[in-house]
């Protein structure tokens, strides 16, 4: 692997009409790949294609309605007997 001289970016190989030339993907800085250079851009390892991924997006839903209603009439009644119990407890 080599380095960009300017900024240190990651050169990486580019053809071109023909020949090969190394490209910093941060500032654009090329040169011409060196034969004793490319030995360390070949890449060794096998990638097998197992599938595509999917990628699914989901919008998050606020309650329905009826969900709202329900909450209500169950805060309602919970606090219907909330005051119940404290009035029995003050008799």
């Amino acid at each position: 692997m080599k380095f960009c001289p300017r900024c240190g970016g990651l050169m990486v190989p580019v053809k071109r009409e023909g020949k090969t030339y190394l490209k910093c993907q941060r500032c654009g800085y090329e040169e011409e790949l060196k034969s004793n250079d490319a030995k360390s851009y070949i890449d060794k390892k096998k990638v097998e294609k197992k599938g595509a991924v999917i990628v699914e997006s989901y919008e998050e839903k606020g309650p329905s309605e009826e969900e709202k209603e329900l909450k209500e009439d169950y805060v309602k009644q919970l606090l219907d007997n909330l005051y119940e119990e404290e009035k029995e407890q003050e008799d």
